[in-house]
């Protein structure tokens, strides 16, 4: 066969793509180290911003607002670099390559949302907190609705860019991912999800605060106070009321009211559901007290605000609750208050002082002159305060937090904007938390003040004792009475209850019920071992167990309450639980018992 000239067509071809095939394999090669260069920078830059972001929680923790700034243009200038060095063309050319693509493709929309969220959220965030501790929240009296009004516009772009950081995330193919570029996909879903929550908050609250202080018109406020001396799963028995009218961001107390001014009724004022009246007693709307015997928190603001408009011919726009525990963290912005009596009121005795010392020293007549001495004093100490308002958040924070302040509103708009923040109640709060949620609401029997002596421990035990070997969750709930052994002869009714409600003077009576997740099943509930009584129904959507407890002085009981899940899913149980005086205990983990 004849052989084809050195320069003929097929030849060069062949020898073209020799050429092409060499530049190509040069080009991935150069590429690749580029890319490698490039990772290597984002790295570097994002262990930096690592370092920087637990510099501002640590910032944030010891309250020194005036470093972030510093760090947060820190953290901006490292998440910036790179962003912009996996924002790189060959970068994003490699992005198609099979398997390491998606790896890049994952790390570049971190370091984007990174540097989204730094320049988005943190920076104005940090901006307007600025702002906020450099003035007091009152101006000439009233709350500065302004100022309140000028946070919602940094806060609702926020809110924004976090809602389009979280879109991009859900768009990383994670099935994909190796190791360390999933968890920092992780690691940013969460951090977007938890600003996510505060801002969205945030923001909701800014835009209709000011037309629940009265910025448009006079609105009336009806601030329960609940009394964690005697619980209820809110919190307390509903033991006092103040209407506080707000105009203009000008608060004034109007009137107060004690809750034996109230008297109990034969029916309920509203109707309540079945299912509640079965866990916490018919007593629920037929005195105003046991208002707050349900976790729902809108049933409760309607029963009381019924219970008000009978009282005193007035319909209240909006219910604030509130405890205690609220009043004493406040002394933060008040400073020690100067009582009636001569005493002067400070947060390490508050307790003793406003929740033993006036059931055992006082008559019914002077517990309730003193109380409302103390609302008008802190009322007044409060609305002069000159306290920032990063001082104010910092001491509502943690009462916040804990369940401790419920609002709701008769305006329909602003209660759907409450009901999505940590605002709107126990119930709320615990469909929130989500499927892994527990609920421990408790609720006295003794019919006196006997709780500010009881002490709780709270825990969870994981297994399973079933044939199908369907995941048991066990909620275990210690309570303990350490009233002295004579607290039935020495201390007062006002204390003990005097046996009026069928409980020996001296001990504690405790309703005790457990709330699971939303489609779990009953398993059965003990008592230091022993099968109980209890009842099961599910209410406001949630399975919820129910049984008493009687605990003499020096005593204890245990009450494990189980529920069977309704998947496979394995979970990380979470447990919420009624405000208390003194904070939950946490039991020892031990294992499930079978048998």
């Amino acid at each position: 066969m004849e052989q084809a000239p050195p320069d003929s067509p097929p030849r060069r071809r062949r020898r073209l793509f020799g050429w092409v095939a060499l530049a190509l394999l040069v080009a991935l090669i150069v590429g690749g180290v580029w890319v490698v260069t490039r990772a290597l920078v984002v790295n570097d830059e994002l262990a930096a911003a690592s370092k920087l972001s637990q510099s501002a929680q640590a910032a944030l923790a010891d309250g020194e607002i005036d470093q972030l700034g510093a760090i947060v243009d820190d953290f901006d200038r490292h998440v910036s670099t790179a962003a912009a060095a996996a924002a790189d063309p060959v970068w994003r050319v490699a992005e198609v390559i099979p398997f390491v693509g998606a790896n890049l493709g994952a790390v570049r929309v971190v370091t984007e949302q990174l540097d989204a969220v730094s320049s988005g959220v943190a920076r104005p965030l940090v901006a307007l907190a600025g702002q906020l501790s450099g003035g007091g929240l009152l101006r000439g009296g009233a709350i500065d609705v302004e100022m309140v009004a000028a946070a919602h516009s940094p806060l609702s772009d926020a809110a924004a860019v976090l809602d389009r950081s979280t879109a991009e995330i859900a768009g990383i193919p994670r099935d994909q991912l190796v190791g360390p570029v999933a968890d920092g996909v992780d690691d940013l879903e969460t951090l977007v999800d938890s600003l996510s929550g505060t801002v969205g908050s945030l923001n909701d609250l800014t835009g209709v605060l000011p037309g629940m202080l009265g910025d448009a018109a006079p609105r009336s406020i009806l601030v329960m106070i609940q009394n964690n001396a005697e619980l209820r799963s809110g919190g307390g028995i509903a033991g006092s009321f103040a209407e506080v009218v707000a105009d203009g961001g000008r608060l004034e107390l109007a009137r107060q009211a004690d809750s034996s001014e109230f008297s109990h009724t034969d029916s309920a004022v509203l109707d309540v559901p079945e299912s509640t009246a079965s866990l916490y007693g018919d007593t629920v709307g037929r005195f105003v007290q046991n208002a707050t015997s349900t976790p729902d928190f809108d049933l409760t603001a309607r029963l009381v605000s019924t219970w008000w408009q009978g009282l005193t011919g007035d319909t209240p726009d909006i219910v604030l609750s509130i405890d205690p525990i609220v009043l004493r963290s406040l002394l933060a912005v008040t400073g020690p208050l100067a009582l009636g009596d001569g005493t002067q009121l400070e947060q390490d005795t508050f307790v003793q002082q406003v929740m033993v010392r006036p059931y055992v020293k006082l008559t019914a007549k002077e517990q309730t002159a003193y109380f409302q001495d103390l609302t008008v004093r802190f009322f007044a100490s409060l609305t002069t305060s000159t306290a920032a308002a990063s001082e104010w958040l910092d001491a509502l924070q943690r009462p916040i937090e804990q369940g401790r302040i419920s609002v709701w509103s008769r305006d329909e708009a602003e209660s759907a904007v409450l009901a999505g923040t940590s605002l709107a109640g126990p119930q709320t709060r615990h469909e929130a938390a989500g499927d892994d949620a527990f609920a421990v609401y408790l609720n006295d029997g003794t019919g006196a003040k006997m709780d500010s002596r009881l002490t709780v421990a709270l825990g969870t035990a994981i297994g399973s004792c079933r044939a199908d070997e369907r995941q048991e969750v066990a909620v275990r709930v210690r309570l303990t009475n350490d009233a002295a052994a004579d607290a039935g002869e020495t201390w007062p009714v006002s204390m003990t209850g005097g046996g009026f409600w069928g409980v020996t003077p001296g001990h504690i009576a405790t309703t005790v019920a457990v709330a699971a997740p939303s489609g779990w099943f009953f398993g059965g509930t003990t008592t230091d071992g022993t099968r109980t009584g209890a009842v099961d129904v599910e209410d406001g959507g949630f399975p919820t167990s129910a049984t008493e407890v009687t605990i003499a002085p020096g005593e204890s009981a245990l009450i494990e309450v189980r529920f069977v899940a309704p998947g496979d899913a394995r979970i990380q149980p979470e447990l919420l639980n009624t405000p208390l005086l003194r904070a939950a205990k946490e039991l020892d983990a031990t294992p499930l018992a079978c048998g």
